[in-house]
């Protein structure tokens, strides 16, 4: 499984339904993948002025699971995937960078995104889970 920040987000605000997700993910023995550009994006959002969650939270919620660096195939996937939900859209499809990265991730392992940010995943077209 790979993990989105919108989850990470959610646990460490103590969002029920992201919680009781993580119980069942942990339960079935699925390893929960974080993409380095998640860890980017989590830090982003503990540090804008709209945020109550601290870098300590950030840095504990992030403690225990396994990383994945971007390199050079999933660069290479990121930049496809978003190329092509770009041509789906006639345009722009609204989809940012770090999120194409997530989902050439995701692609690449043969893994869902877990997430709450549905859309952005569905248009690179890579399966999406929910809680």
């Amino acid at each position: 499984m790979i993990l989105d920040a919108s989850y990470l987000f959610d646990l460490t605000s103590h969002d029920s339904n992201a919680f009781e997700r993580r119980v069942e993910i942990s339960e079935c023995g699925e390893i929960q993948w974080v993409p380095t550009p998640v860890i980017a994006e989590t830090y982003y959002g503990e540090t804008t002025e709209r945020s109550d969650t601290t870098e300590e939270e950030i840095r504990n919620r992030l403690l225990g699971y396994p990383r994945i660096d971007v390199n050079e195939e999933i660069a290479r996937s990121a930049g496809q995937l978003l190329a092509k939900a770009d041509d789906r859209a006639g345009g722009n499809a609204g989809v940012g960078l770090s999120d194409a990265y997530i989902a050439a991730t995701a692609e690449l392992l043969g893994q869902s995104v877990l997430t709450a940010n549905v859309t952005d995943f569905e248009k690179l077209g890579v399966p999406v889970e929910t809680y």
